[in-house]
């Protein structure tokens, strides 16, 4: 198991005053899948609605999936409750706000400054190459770049300005923080109770990557749990996992929705 350092014996302290009052491996491994089933949900009954209204209307059915992606991207707000309701249950679980402080210590950054912003930089670099790498993946099936570029501009074209906006300036910051408590922080630490360090980031990513849905995205981030959830494992520090994570999502979300 990689190295302990304060903040971790601090946290198992706090939860195992929670495990014994019923936080099983089963319930644990729960929480950690309860975000993507909130997702799944929600988003299967914004399409649903989508998909009846546009089958009465007589919608040709390629123009269905457009209509659905617009609609989720419109209401993707529901994403940053789900993120921050389950981040505050679990920050209760680990002692409550007080037991963040080292988790977000500066020290973080001002330990080793160079080592860190090198870990910072490159994990956004990381992030956004796998992504773009996926995005020109996906254009291949629309049969090069421009006809999925022009697919993409209209819709967020119909996206309202308050929702682009939200996917910029709040999104990522939701994600960010709650995210990296929700699957590094407790999803490393818990599962590491019942199962080795190694497992633990997989198991963790797995259900980070398929929160994102289930797409070729979800691929895609579960290669990105890896990556954060193996770099906590080694630091057992957020600071710098956040701030690569909300870079990383202010970029990607700001070339694709400001436009």
């Amino acid at each position: 198991m990689l190295k302990e350092t304060l903040v971790t014996l601090i946290i198992r302290k706090y939860l195992s005053i929670n495990m014994s009052q019923g936080l099983s491996k089963s319930k644990a491994i729960v929480l950690l899948f309860i975000p993507f089933i909130l997702n799944f949900t929600i988003s299967t009954i914004i399409s649903g609605i989508v998909v009846k209204k546009a089958l009465a209307e007589g919608v040709p059915y390629e123009e269905i999936g457009f209509r659905i992606m617009k609609e989720l991207y419109t209401h993707s707000y529901y994403w940053s409750i789900i993120q921050v309701a389950i981040g505050i249950y679990i920050i209760k679980l680990i002692g409550g706000f007080d037991s963040l402080k080292e988790l977000y210590s500066k020290s973080d950054f001002l330990e080793k400054p160079i080592t860190s912003f090198a870990v910072m930089i490159g994990l956004v670099a990381f992030s956004l190459g796998i992504i773009f790498l996926e995005q020109f993946l996906i254009s291949i099936q629309f049969g090069d770049w421009k006809a999925y570029m022009e697919s993409w501009n209209r819709i967020v074209r119909e996206i309202p300005l308050a929702s682009r906006l939200y996917l910029v300036m709040i999104a990522p910051f939701t994600a960010g923080i709650f995210e990296e408590i929700i699957w590094r922080v407790f999803g490393i630490t818990v599962l590491e109770r019942f199962m080795s360090t190694r497992k633990a980031i997989i198991l963790q990513a797995v259900a980070f990557g398929i929160w994102h849905g289930l797409t070729w995205h979800a691929i895609v981030t579960f290669i990105i749990g890896l990556v954060y959830g193996y770099v906590f494992a080694k630091r057992r520090k957020l600071l710098v996992l956040s701030s690569a994570h909300i870079i990383t999502d202010i970029i990607g979300f700001g070339l694709a929705f400001l436009r």
